[in-house]
Formats: C-alpha cells, structure tokens, sequence
C-alpha cells in the first residue's frame, strides 16, 4: 500500500503543468492503442463491383445497409469485407443487381392500371433498350454500353412511315478492340430485336468518337475491310507454316519468314445454255390424213329407162377425187443450263521471302561464337522445304526467295530469364504489414512514451534543502576554540529536530 500512496503522493506534489502534460500523454496512449487495436481487427475489404453507373451504386449500397454489412465505396466500386463477397454477389443477383445501367423488361414487374398508353411505350422502348444494352456487353471487349432508339408511331392515316433507327455507344475495355465481325454481329443483333429495323440504319460509335460501322451506301468500305482482314489471316498461316518446318532445322528463333498474298476478290457470275443438234428427240408428232371421190352415170331417171328392151342414151357424168395429207413432227434438241458463281478470294500469287541465320559455334578456349554461313546446298533444301509449304505453283507466278543472313539479335532463349514476370510481393508485404504494424506501434509506444513517463513517475521528487539556522551557523562559525565536531554536537543537541531534517536531506540527495 506504500507504493501507490507514494505515487499518488509524488504525482500530488507535481506542478500544475506537469500534470496537464501527463494527462494528455496518458490520453493519446489510450487513444493510439485503440486506435491500432481497432485497425488490426478490421476485416480484409475486396471489391464487389466495379464500374458502376450512378443508379447500379445508389441501389447496392441500400441493399447493403438493409442486409448490415459494412461497405466502402470507390470511384465507380463498391468494397465489402472479403468474406462476403461471393455470398453477396449471390444475393444482389437473385434481385437482378446491378442492372447495367439501364432497366430492363422488370420494368413490367409492378405495373398500374392508372399507366397511360403513352407511358406504357414509353416503359417498353427503355426495357428493350436496356436489355440490347445488357446483351451487347456481354461481348469480353465491351465495358460499358448504351443503345438509343428512335421508332417512329405507326399511323393509319400516313401511306408512307419513317423507318426506326438506332444509335449504339460502346465503351471498350483498355487494349481491346472490335473486329468488323463483332460490329456487324452487334448491328444485326440490334436489328433482330426491333421490328421494322433495317442494318443500314444502325450506327455504332466508340467513346472515342470512331465510327465503327460504315455510313449506308457504302457497303465497299466494309467489304474491303474484311478483305484485308482474310488477306492478313492467310499471310500469317503461310508464316506459321514456314517457321513450322524450318525451326526444328536451324533452331528455335533463327528464322524469319514474310509471305506477301495477292488474292483476287472478283465474284463472277455465269449462266450458260448450249444445244447440242446432233441429239435430237420427237418431243410431238401429229399426222391429218383426208381423201374424197365422187361420180355420176346411168340413163334419165323415170319409168321409160327402166322399161325392158328400151335403149336409152346415156347421160353425160361428172367424178371428182381429192387427196390431203398433214404431218407434223415436233423434235427437241438436247440443252445444257449451267449457272456458274466463282468464289472471290482465289489466291492469285505468292511471294515469300525467308531469312535464316548461319551457325555460331565457341571456339576453343575462349567464349566467343565463330559465325559459318549456311551452304548453297542447305539453302536450296531450304527453299524446297519452303515452296512445298506454302504450295508453290509456276502457273501463278509465285516466288520464293531463301536468304542466309546473321541475325543481330539474340536467341530468344537467352531472353526468356529477362522477361520473366517479377514476383508478386506486394500482396504479401501488405498481409506482413498488417500484423507488424501494429507491433512496431506499440513498442515505439513503450519505448517512447511509457516508459519515459513511468521513469519520471518513479524518481522522487527533491527534498528541500534544509538550511541550517542562521544563529546556528553563527555558533558554528563563531571563532572559539572548541572544535567543529564539538560545536556541531552542542548544535545538534539543542535542536534534534532541525539536526534530523537536515540529515534526511542530505541522505536523499545522495
């Protein structure tokens, strides 16, 4: 009990400034140790969203509020602890978040008999927007997408209605692009979800401002785009056969190969029909035959030519006689009916340049590499191993070149160790730190501040110096022939209770 009192004491005895000092020490102590405390039992935070619209950000963090789950948000994401992020994503999807941006058909979910028809069209033309919008970035190289559309009413008094068009944003991830076949897939996605939607009348813009679909009318710019596109696939097929055959020859990165197409995109179309009059089949054949005669002879009609033994003169007469034949013979003569379409991107000719590298060996004794040309032999067997890669034909013209160069850069081998990925250390210092951090805090804490303070606290405060009395010291220095020892003793004989302080004094200052 004789310590704490002491210490009370000693902290007691302390000047008002002082004190005020170890008041505030002690309360920045208290409040850094909570502080350190509080940070080291924080939970992990990993992002649950990125790239948010404004509307998706507002609606996540009311689910979060209602579900008690601590959040922090960013600049377009929203972090939760790391322990709940699949769980969360889970549930906010059950309840269609986010959205993308934009509503879709659960617009309709909640409707209301007081909805005026024109609401009612207006609901469905931003539903279907924003489900084309939810489509299209579905794509891997779409972020973020928005699609306007224009559809005009339909009306029974107009013979003649505007044609509905659309308008499409994309905003791409970084590095990515789209292929003119993703475009047009885009475009005739569009143009399937929407009745009366021609592709002509589709634009798709970046957020660049690039326009990527060609303006209508202008089908060529497209189709030549495509063209460079298959130009480009072929060339690099006929590259990677070459290096396929020659690397495993002359070594990995020792040869290069350029291959330059030209492919003939005319589409002709032909329709021919030949006869052949030697063979000839009776498709019809149709026969009118007809004869008829007639004649007259005898006597005078009535009774006396017919009497026995009358002689009667004979009449003149008249016989006719006709003949008529018709034949009709139809024949078919045997025809052909070709109709030919020649496929365009035939490959017209080829042009193929290989660039090899010579041997390199050390030399003995040293590290340096003796350089040896390639032989006209090996470059000939080269330039056959590259004719019948790429299918080398004299009719079209082709040629191919094989060239014996040294190559100044160095074997990719040797840089593989260079371009290796660094380490990933950064995750692990940040889980070392949020344990050291701490730690270091509260020794620097210790050593700094409370054990300083505690050294202060447990040093006794000076006693006062007790002054001798001045008639005492008039005795003690008034000359006389007793001793000082002597005069010292008288001294402390009359006056035992100064004597003591004074000894208490000097002992503590010892």
């Amino acid at each position: 009990m004789a310590e704490p009192t002491n210490f009370i004491t000693r902290i007691q005895q302390m000047p008002l400034q002082n004190k005020a000092v170890l008041l505030i020490t002690i309360v920045l102590v208290i409040t850094a140790g909570i502080m350190l405390t509080t940070w080291a039992q924080k939970a992990d935070m990993q992002l649950l969203y990125a790239n948010l619209s404004q509307e998706d950000a507002g609606a996540i963090a009311q689910k979060l509020t209602e579900l008690k789950v601590p959040y922090q948000t960013t600049a377009g994401g929203i972090m939760v602890p790391v322990d709940k992020v699949y769980e969360l994503r889970l549930q906010l999807a059950g309840q269609g978040l986010p959205q993308g941006g934009g509503v879709g058909y659960e617009l309709f979910d909640k409707t209301s008999f007081t909805m005026t028809d024109f609401v009612q069209k207006l609901n469905y033309r931003r539903a279907l927007q924003g489900e084309l919008s939810r489509t299209i970035r579905a794509l891997a190289e779409v972020e973020q997408c928005r699609v306007h559309l224009a559809v005009p009413e339909k009306t029974l008094f107009v013979q003649k209605n505007d044609r509905p068009k659309a308008s499409i944003l994309v905003k791409l991830r970084a590095g990515r692009k789209l292929t003119p076949g993703q475009v047009q897939g885009i475009v005739h996605l569009a143009a399937s979800s929407v009745e009366g939607l021609d592709p002509r009348d589709i634009s798709v813009v970046d957020t660049s401002g690039e326009m990527l679909t060609s303006p209508a009318g202008d089908e060529g710019f497209a189709a030549t785009s495509s063209q460079l596109e298959h130009q480009h696939m072929i060339e690099s097929e006929f590259e990677a056969r070459i290096l396929s055959m020659l690397e495993p020859v002359v070594g990995k990165g020792k040869a290069r190969a350029k291959v330059a197409a030209s492919l003939d995109y005319t589409k002709i179309e032909k329709t021919e029909e030949k006869y052949d009059p030697d063979s000839q089949v009776a498709r019809s054949e149709q026969r009118n035959i007809e004869k008829s005669s007639s004649g007259t002879s005898g006597g005078v009609p009535g009774t006396a030519s017919n009497l026995p033994g009358t002689t009667v003169q004979q009449a003149n007469g008249s016989r006719s006689q006709s003949d008529k034949k018709n034949e009709t013979i139809n024949y078919e003569i045997s025809k052909t009916v070709s109709h030919t379409v020649s496929a365009s991107g035939g490959l017209k000719r080829l042009s193929v340049v290989v660039l090899v590298d010579g041997i390199a060996t050390a030399a003995e004794g040293t590290k340096e590499k003796k350089y040896t040309a390639r032989t006209e032999e090996e470059l000939r067997q080269f330039e056959d191993m590259v004719k019948k890669a790429v299918g080398f034909s004299t009719e079209r013209g082709d040629e191919v070149k094989v060239v014996n160069m040294p190559f100044e850069a160095a074997p990719l081998e040797d840089l593989g160790e260079a371009v290796k990925e660094p380490v990933q250390i950064l995750p692990l210092v940040m889980i070392a730190a949020r344990y050291l951090v701490p730690l270091v805090g509260v020794l620097l804490l210790f050593l700094l501040v409370v054990r300083p303070l505690m050294k202060t606290l447990a040093t006794p405060p000076p006693a006062p110096m007790m002054v001798m009395p001045q008639a005492a010291q008039s005795e003690i220095t008034r000359p006389a022939e007793r001793t000082s020892q002597e005069q010292l003793t008288e001294w402390a004989k009359k006056n035992p209770k100064e004597a003591a302080n004074l000894i208490k004094g000097w002992i503590q200052e010892k």
